[in-house]
């Protein structure tokens, strides 16, 4: 991968920073009330509770116990073979494709929330960002899929105090292909998936936030709803990392490879063949 590859994603993010830092700041110019009051504190670095599985309360893959239709518990257990044997099976993140939702919200690295009253934006250091819109907009009549897909939200004041504590979200248009996590548990091939979530403030931790979160999928038998927690650090420390530095792994065709230390291409399989050299000249 170049290096123009590397440095376009951290140019975006640096603009997209200072963007919310002056829009974040014009809104409470404009409205003290409103920033202050209205909506939840959610500053400050989010990490993940548990690991990085989808469900994190239960062991990657099988242990995770998802409601698959039989055709798409076989594509796992595939995948999971394959990894066995070196591979990396359903898991397209080795290639540095995005993770898309929902399992970005895995949090493999820590997160950062910036609300404001159009857009709750979140922040990742190793995806681009979700921008969830609140400013009431209908679904679009000609979306555009992307990993993340397309989320509108609303918020709720369930004490009627004139605050917002609850963000619900609904998220479509997704594109592929996307897993729930690592161990390449599959989403379907047909991107239809549907995502609704609840993000709120832990009523007796306010360092903590919960974001329960529903998928509904045809690799599915039923929607499955899963609860994701994290933990928050005030003083952040932002440690910016990027899949495609020293990125080691190579698909060519439909087989997997690795680069070795000294750069040259080599099998991640017992008895792999190499890939297709048609186009290459044998040296004689």
């Amino acid at each position: 991968m170049t290096r123009r590859h590397l440095i376009a994603p951290l140019a975006l993010s640096v603009m997209l920073l200072a963007l919310l830092t002056s829009a974040t700041s014009g809104a409470r110019a404009q409205d003290g009330k409103q920033d202050n009051g209205k909506y939840p504190d959610w500053t400050g670095q989010w990490f993940r509770t548990g690991g990085v599985q989808f469900d994190p309360t239960k062991p990657l893959g099988r242990g995770q116990e998802a409601p698959l239709t039989p055709e798409y518990q076989a594509k796992l257990e595939a995948s999971i073979a394959d990894i066995a044997a070196g591979g990396h099976g359903l898991n397209e993140h080795t290639s540095c494709l995005p993770h898309g939702m929902p399992r970005m919200m895995n949090a493999v690295y820590p997160i950062e929330f910036v609300v404001l009253p159009k857009t709750t934006y979140i922040l990742f250091d190793e995806n681009l960002p979700r921008r969830i819109y609140t400013d009431g907009r209908n679904w679009p009549a000609e979306p555009e899929p992307a990993f993340a897909g397309y989320s509108i939200g609303h918020w709720v004041d369930e004490a009627g105090d004139g605050r917002f504590n609850v963000l619900e979200v609904e998220t479509r248009y997704m594109k592929g292909p996307r897993t729930f996590e690592g161990s390449g548990l599959p989403l379907h091939e047909d991107n239809e998936t549907v995502i609704k979530e609840r993000i709120f403030l832990d009523k007796e931790k306010p360092d903590l936030l919960h974001d329960e979160i529903t998928t509904s999928d045809h690799a599915l038998t039923r929607p499955w709803t899963v609860t994701k927690t994290y933990r928050r650090e005030r003083n952040a420390v932002w440690i910016p990392n990027e899949c495609g530095e020293d990125n080691r792994h190579v698909t060519i065709g439909k087989e997997d490879y690795m680069i070795s230390p000294d750069g040259l291409l080599m099998p991640v399989k017992k008895d792999q063949p190499p890939p297709d050299l048609r186009y290459f000249r044998s040296k004689k």
